[in-house]
């Protein structure tokens, strides 16, 4: 009986010795920190809206949705009448040094004048590229006396626009907006299905 006794002891002492060790509540100043913390609520994250349209396979773009799906989406983002005929996704990288962005590109005509529009393009690491209403929207709009004007660049990043040829007075308008609505709305299919 007193060997039973003397074990409880001492199991009782080891359990209330863990229950007051470091980690474990044990005094009222805890018990504060838990209420505080109780009243936290956690803000959700906005959900990613990309929509994925290529894979970049070794030096390559691998389609994944037709291009010729994107004609109408561009012409809805242009919104004064530019037809479009021709989607391309482009690679910009100056040198091997730079790290490579990839360019969702329309290019179109309104009133015999070219234009043309990159949508900037996210890369995962399995190399699938997602374009994003997040995505910055660029522009290129030919004047009078510029046939074609096409985009600039320095490093990876879009920087301007320039014309065809170098005459004096043929000039180019570069636009540029935060985001973009190309796909909105839009029910885009698998190709590769």
């Amino acid at each position: 009986m007193r060997t039973l006794c003397l074990y409880t002891i001492i199991t009782a002492g080891l359990l209330l010795g863990a229950c007051s060790g470091p980690g474990s509540i044990s005094n009222d100043s805890d018990m504060e920190l838990l209420d505080i913390d109780e009243g936290i609520e956690e803000v959700p994250a906005l959900a990613y809206d990309g929509k994925l349209l290529a894979q970049v396979v070794f030096d390559s773009v691998d389609y994944i949705v037709a291009r010729q799906e994107l004609f109408q989406p561009f012409i809805r983002e242009f919104g004064d009448g530019t037809v479009v005929s021709q989607v391309v996704i482009r690679k910009v990288q100056e040198t091997q040094e730079d790290e490579p962005a990839y360019y969702l590109v329309g290019i179109g005509m309104l009133n015999g004048q070219f234009r043309s529009m990159a949508l900037t393009l996210d890369r995962t690491s399995d190399n699938s590229l997602y374009l994003s209403s997040k995505g910055q929207k660029q522009i290129c709009k030919a004047s009078a006396g510029c046939n074609f004007c096409y985009f600039a660049f320095s490093g990876n990043k879009i920087t301007g626009c320039e014309c065809d040829t170098r005459n004096a007075g043929n000039t180019c308008t570069h636009v540029v907006a935060p985001n973009n609505n190309l796909l909105r709305d839009v029910k885009l299919k698998n190709h590769r299905e």
